[in-house]
C-alpha cells in the first residue's frame, strides 16, 4: 500500500468508528493486517471482539452495568489506538522521507548511546538535553561555538522527537513540562517546541501531546500559549469525537468553560484560519491584478515625468506636483492598493506570492526553523548582516523583527535575501524601515495598552507560517495540508461545552458570510437555529446563502421566515422572485414582483422584471404597460426602447414598431436590434431589406452563422403571426446562409 491508501484505508475505519460500527471497524482492520502480514496485531484485535461480545451479551439480556458507558468509550479507544498502530506499521514500510528521517534520528541517538534499549529511544534518555535543563541560565550563545551547535542540536533533536514520535511516554511528558519550566532554554526555542507538538498531532493521534498543549495554553507568556492555541483548536477541529473518549482530556479542558479569555482568543484563532482561506486568491489576485498595473504605471509615469532626471543627485529631495495628480488618473489601481492595505491590517496573508520563492535558503532546509519566531539576534541573522554596515543592519533587523505585517518565516526570508539586493535597493529599505520606526513605535505601544492585540498578532503570524510550512514545505506531500480541512472548531461538541455562547457563533457566520464563505456561514445559521435563534437577520442570511449556493427552494423558505418578522420586505420579496424564476416558476415570480411593486410603484427594475415575466408567460400586451412606464422615465434609451419595440413587434402593431427600431438603429445597434429590425421589414413585405438587417446581425455576432441561426428559428411563429408565409422562411434562411457564406 502506498501512503495515500493507507490514509484512505485508516480514515475508512475512523468513520466507521465515529459512526460507532465497531464490528465493521475491527473487519476493516482485520483484513489490512491479514493482507499486509502484519499478523501481532490480531491477537489484541481478538481481545476486543471477545470483550465487545461480551459488553453485547449483557446488554441483549437486560443485564444492568454502570460501567456500561465506560467500558464501551474504553474499547472505542483501544480499536482507534488499534487502528493507530497498524497505521504506522504501515507506514514505516514505505519510502517517505519522513519515516527515513525518523530513522535517522533513531540511528543518531542509538549511536550516543549504545546500550539504549530501542524501547527507550525518546526526550527522556537524551543526556544532551538532561544537561540543559540543569542549568538555570538562560542559553543565548549565537556564535558557532562548540557549547551552541550542541545546545541548537539537542534542540532540534527534541523538535524531532516530538514530532516523529508515535506516542510520548509518562516520561517524556514529564521531561516537555521540564523543558517549558526551564529557565535555560528562551522562549523562541519553546515556541518551537509547541509547534512540534502541534506536527506530532497532525501526524498521529497522542492524547499526551493534546494534554501537554492544554496545559501549555496556561503558560504566562504569550507568545507561548497562543501557539499552543493553535494547535489546541487545530487538533480538536480534527479529533473532536476521539478528544471525547478520554475523561482525563475533558476534564482539563472543562477548566476552560466559560473563561472569557479563552473564548474571545478561540474566536481570533477561528477567524484568522477562516481568513486563510482566501490566501491563494490574494496571491492571484495579487499576482493577476495589481502587479501588471504597477508595472504599466511605472513605465507610463516614467515616460510622462521623465524619472530619470527628476532622480539625479540635484533634484533628488524635489517632488513633482503631478505625482499625484496621475494617482487621480489611475484609480482602479489606488482602489486595488488600498483593498489590499486593508486586507493586510485586517491580518489578511497578502505576502505569499512575493515570499514563496525565497524559501530555498539553507535556513530552510532543517525543518523546525520553519516554526522559528523571528528575533533579531539569531545567528543566521547575524551571519546574513555581518556584511553590512552598523547603522543600516540596526535598522533592519529592528525594523523586520518590530514588523506587524510579515511571519516569522518570511521576515528570515528577506533578511537572508539581502545579500542578493544591490546597494541602492538596500539604501531605500534602510530609508523606508527608518520613516517607519515611529508608526511601529505607535503599534508597539497600542499593543502594550491592550494584551488581546498583542495576543492577535502573535495568532496572525503564527498561523501564517503554518500556512507556508504545509503549502510550500518540500515534505507537504507526507504531511497532509490542514488548510484543506473544514476546521470547523465552532461546530464541535467540545466547543459547544466549553463557550456555550452565541454571540462568538455569530461573529463567526458574519466573518464567513462577510467573505462569501457560504457553505460554511449555512452551517451556522441553521446551528443557530436549532439552538432556538429566530430574528429576521438570522433568516435573511441564511436564504441569501441557499440562494448563493444555488438551493432555490431553501432560499424562498428562509426568505419566508424572514418575512414573517416584517422588515426588509422590498428586499425579500425581490430575492424570493429570483430565486422562483431560478426555478423556472415564472408564474411565481410574476406574482411576487407584483406584491413588490404595490410596495415600490416607482421602481422602474421591478417594472422591468414584470414586463419580462409577462413576455415569457407570453402576454406581450401586459408586458407593453409596464415597458411603456419605463420608456417614459427613461426617453430615448436603447435599453428602454428595445422591449417597447419587441412588444409591439409580437402584437402585430408593427407600424407602432418601425419607429422605434429606426431610432435604435441610429443609436449603437447590436445583433439583436439588427434580427428584430429585419423581422419588421420582412413582416412589412421588405424582403430585400430585412436581408440586409440579418446580413448585419451576423457582422455583430462576429460571423457567427450559427447563432443567428438559432435565433431566427426561435422567432418563427412571431414572423408567421405577422403575416409572413412559412413557406418563404427557409428560402430566407438558405440566401443568408448563401450571402453570409460569400462574404
Amino acid at each position: 500500500m502506498n501512503y495515500r491508501e493507507i490514509e484512505e484505508w485508516y480514515n475508512g475505519v475512523c468513520r466507521l468508528l465515529e459512526q460507532q460500527r465497531v464490528l465493521d471497524a475491527l473487519d476493516k482492520i482485520a483484513v489490512i493486517a491479514m493482507q499486509k502480514g502484519n499478523t501481532g496485531h490480531l491477537a489484541r484485535m481478538d481481545e476486543l471482539r471477545f470483550t465487545y461480545g461480551n459488553m453485547l451479551s449483557y446488554t441483549v439480556k437486560g443485564v444492568a452495568d454502570p460501567q456500561r458507558d465506560l467500558i464501551y468509550n474504553r474499547l472505542l479507544v483501544s480499536v482507534y489506538e488499534l487502528a493507530d498502530n497498524l497505521r504506522m506499521d504501515l507506514i514505516s514500510r514505505t519510502s517517505l522521507r519522513t519515516i527515513g528521517m525518523k530513522h535517522e534520528l533513531e540511528r543518531e541517538m542509538r549511536q550516543s548511546s549504545e546500550d539504549m534499549a530501542e524501547s527507550l529511544l525518546g526526550l527522556s534518555f537524551d543526556h544532551e538535553l538532561e544537561e540543559m535543563l540543569r542549568s538555570t541560565v538562560l542559553f543565548d550563545d549565537e556564535t558557532e561555538s562548540e557549547t551552541a551547535v550542541q545546545h541548537r542540536n539537542a534542540i532540534i533533536r527534541a523538535f524531532q522527537l516530538l514530532w516523529l514520535t508515535h506516542k510520548l511516554t509518562e516520561d517524556d511528558s514529564a521531561r516537555v513540562l521540564k523543558i517549558f519550566d526551564s529557565t535555560s532554554i528562551p522562549w523562541y526555542e519553546k515556541s518551537m517546541l509547541v509547534s512540534a507538538l502541534t506536527l506530532g498531532m497532525l501526524r498521529c493521534f497522542d492524547y499526551r501531546k493534546l494534554e501537554l498543549l492544554i496545559r501549555l495554553y496556561d503558560e504566562e507568556d504569550y507568545r507561548i500559549s497562543q501557539r499552543a492555541l493553535v494547535g489546541l483548536i487545530v487538533a480538536i477541529s480534527i479529533y473532536n469525537n476521539r478528544i471525547l473518549l478520554y475523561p482525563a482530556l475533558m476534564e482539563r479542558l472543562f477548566l476552560l468553560r466559560g473563561n472569557e479569555r479563552f473564548a474571545t482568543e478561540a474566536e481570533s484563532v477561528m477567524i484568522q484560519l477562516i481568513r486563510s482561506k482566501d490566501t491563494e486568491k490574494i496571491t492571484r489576485k495579487f499576482r493577476e491584478e495589481i502587479i501588471p498595473d504597477v508595472i504599466r504605471f511605472n513605465e507610463d509615469l516614467s515616460e510622462k515625468l521623465n524619472l530619470d532626471k527628476l532622480m539625479s543627485p540635484e533634484e533628488f529631495q524635489d517632488k513633482n506636483p503631478d505625482w499625484e495628480k496621475y494617482f487621480d488618473n489611475q484609480p482602479g489601481l489606488v482602489r486595488k492598493l488600498e483593498e489590499l492595505t486593508n486586507m493586510q491590517m485586517e491580518g489578511a496573508d497578502v505576502f505569499l506570492g512575493a515570499f514563496a520563492m525565497l524559501k530555498s535558503f539553507p535556513f530552510f532546509s532543517e525543518l523546525p526553523n520553519w516554526f522559528m519566531p523571528f528575533y533579531k539576534e539569531h545567528y543566521a541573522i547575524v551571519n546574513a548582516l555581518k556584511g553590512e554596515e552598523d547603522p543600516f543592519k540596526k535598522t533592519l533587523a529592528e525594523g523586520i523583527e518590530r514588523s506587524v505585517f510579515m511571519c516569522n518565516s518570511d521576515k528570515f526570508s528577506f533578511i537572508l535575501n539581502i545579500a542578493n539586493m544591490p546597494d541602492a535597493q538596500k539604501g531605500l529599505i534602510g530609508q523606508m524601515f527608518s520613516a517607519e520606526a515611529e508608526q511601529y513605535e505607535e503599534l508597539l505601544s497600542e499593543e502594550a495598552n491592550d494584551p488581546s492585540l498583542r495576543s492577535k498578532r502573535v495568532v496572525i503570524q503564527y498561523i501564517q507560517d503554518l500556512y507556508r510550512f504545509f503549502r510550500l514545505h518540500p515534505l507537504r506531500s507526507e504531511m497532509g495540508d490542514i488548510f484543506s480541512l473544514p476546521l470547523e472548531f465552532h461546530l464541535t461538541s467540545i466547543f459547544d461545552l466549553l463557550v456555550n455562547d452565541t454571540a462568538r457563533l455569530k461573529a463567526i457566520a458574519s466573518f464567513y458570510f462577510d467573505n462569501d464563505h457560504y457553505d460554511e456561514a449555512l452551517r451556522i445559521y441553521q446551528l443557530l437555529e436549532m439552538k432556538g435563534e429566530s430574528y429576521a437577520e438570522l433568516f435573511e442570511k441564511s436564504g441569501y446563502c441557499c440562494q448563493q449556493k444555488g438551493d432555490y427552494q431553501d432560499a424562498i423558505d428562509c426568505y419566508r421566515k424572514a418575512d414573517l418578522f416584517d422588515t426588509n420586505r422590498a428586499w425579500l420579496l425581490g430575492k424570493i422572485a429570483q430565486c422562483h424564476l431560478k426555478l423556472s416558476d415564472t408564474r411565481a415570480a410574476l406574482e411576487t414582483y407584483l406584491e413588490l411593486n404595490s410596495l415600490e410603484t416607482d421602481n422602474l427594475k421591478t417594472a422591468a422584471a414584470i414586463g419580462t415575466c409577462y413576455l415569457n408567460l407570453n402576454e406581450p400586451a401586459k408586458a407593453l404597460d409596464y415597458f411603456y412606464r419605463i420608456e417614459f422615465a427613461d426617453q430615448g434609451s436603447a435599453r428602454a426602447m428595445r422591449p417597447v419595440a419587441w412588444c409591439l413587434l409580437v402584437l402585430g402593431r408593427t407600424d407602432e414598431a418601425a419607429p422605434y427600431y429606426q431610432q435604435l438603429l441610429g443609436l449603437e445597434p447590436n445583433a439583436y436590434d439588427y434580427i428584430n429590425a429585419g423581422h419588421l421589414a420582412f413582416c412589412r413585405g421588405d424582403k430585400q431589406q430585412a436581408a440586409e438587417y440579418y446580413i448585419s446581425s451576423i457582422r455583430k455576432r462576429e460571423g457567427d452563422l450559427r447563432s443567428f441561426l438559432k435565433g431566427f428559428n426561435a422567432d418563427r411563429n412571431v414572423l408567421i403571426r405577422n403575416g409572413v408565409d412559412k413557406d418563404e422562411l427557409p428560402l430566407m434562411m438558405d440566401y443568408i446562409r448563401f450571402r453570409a457564406g460569400s462574404e
